[in-house]
């Protein structure tokens, strides 16, 4: 594939915070891409340090309770908090001020996040759909991105010219990703049905499951209980952080269990026959129309 190297090579020095599964696959994505830039990466964890030092991924590791973010990330062109949505809030405004050339984050909430952003000039809002249950560096995979959409929003105060916001959708598209700007309202609200209610059913699912107190339960799991359940075993922190953060996940909840409600209805032998079949009809037509193989799509 051939690459608009212009902008891609704006990018020389790039500093991750956070090196779990989507920092992680991040790095190694961009180590492969631009092999002769000098990547940065923070852990706080000695052990995923040393991994990363391993993976020869990073020019640099270090460790961001020793080393603040603004002084370690101080000259980089491109600047990525790839942290939980708590742990960004708390590392933006330290970043106020810092010798960085763009700044981006990629979590799952935009609202706080970009709240927290507030006066930095140089940030612009981030979140790659893409993920799997894996937890840590250990599960980081450089072709985690291919297909993947990619949120952004870029916030009213931001005054670091547009041709910067051009090189980082150069840099994105070139790792694979697809761009949609959007603002951070419309992010929540959208990602509170797409992304985090789906993670809140798949725990509840399983924890059901859990609850039954069947030992037998679990030698009998097939292709249905495993497909919807598979999120459900992320990594608990995480998902504690971003669905307290989400603040439409309540509402989406909510239409969540109407659903289940109207379903429940249509089960009872009162109701009308078809009423049960239109419904799951409804889920079906919606289903079916989702684009597949998204992640499966080459790099154009």
């Amino acid at each position: 594939m051939q690459v608009d190297e212009s902008p891609v090579s704006a990018f020389r020095r790039i500093g991750i915070l956070g090196t779990g599964l989507i920092g992680g696959s991040l790095l190694l994505a961009l180590r492969r891409l631009l092999p002769d830039a000098e990547l940065l990466a923070g852990a706080p964890s000695p052990r995923t340090r040393e991994a990363v030092r391993a993976s020869g991924a990073a020019s640099r590791v270090f460790d961001p309770a020793a080393e603040p973010p603004a002084e370690a990330l101080a000259g980089c062109d491109l600047g990525i908090l790839a942290a939980p949505p708590e742990a960004v809030c708390r590392d933006l405004p330290a970043l106020k001020g810092a010798p960085i050339g763009l700044l981006v984050d990629v979590a799952s909430v935009k609202g706080s996040v970009m709240a927290a952003a507030r006066g930095l000039g140089n940030f612009v809002g981030g979140h790659p759909m893409a993920g799997t249950e894996g937890v840590g560096f250990g599960a980081a995979d450089p072709d985690l991105f291919r297909g993947a959409a990619f949120l952004y929003c870029v916030p009213p105060d931001y005054a670091s010219g547009e041709d910067r916001i051009d090189e980082l959708l150069a840099l994105l598209r070139a790792l694979g990703m697809r761009p949609f700007a959007m603002d951070a309202a419309a992010h929540d609200r959208r990602l509170a049905l797409v992304s985090h209610l789906p993670h809140a059913a798949a725990f509840a699912l399983a924890l059901a499951a859990a609850r039954a107190g069947d030992p037998v339960l679990a030698q009998l799991v097939g292709g249905g209980f495993r497909d919807t359940t598979r999120i459900a075993a992320s990594s608990p922190a995480l998902w504690t952080d971003i669905l307290r953060a989400s603040p439409e996940l309540p509402s989406a909840l909510g239409a969540f269990a109407d659903a289940l409600a109207q379903i429940r209805s249509a089960l009872d032998p009162a109701a009308p026959p078809d009423a049960l079949r239109a419904l799951l009809a409804e889920a079906e037509t919606y289903r079916r129309g989702i684009p597949e193989g998204l992640h499966a799509v080459p790099h154009a």
